[in-house]
């Protein structure tokens, strides 16, 4: 009896571990078809390589976070400053 080693590629949520399934689990011939599948049902897939599930928990959330930029500080001739406390 031959055997053969076969190997399929899924994406896994790189926050919680879950796999880009819903009943079944899919099984891809390359990378790039499963990061394309993942992306079609809502997962985020970072330059970096990371996977983020579509999941809206807190975990989730704080990882989006993370992927933005700070907030800019603007500053224009001429302007008050902004104290958003008027005791000081």
């Amino acid at each position: 009896m031959p055997i053969r080693a076969i190997t399929f590629h899924i994406v896994t949520c790189d926050v919680c571990g879950d796999e880009d399934a819903d009943e079944v689990l899919p099984l891809f011939d390359t990378p790039e078809i499963a990061a394309h599948n993942a992306r079609r049902c809502g997962w985020l897939l970072t330059a970096d390589r990371r996977a983020i599930c579509p999941d809206n928990d807190h975990q989730h959330r704080a990882a989006l976070d993370q992927l933005m930029p700070p907030e800019p500080h603007i500053e224009i001739d001429g302007q008050l400053p902004f104290n958003p406390d008027p005791t000081t």
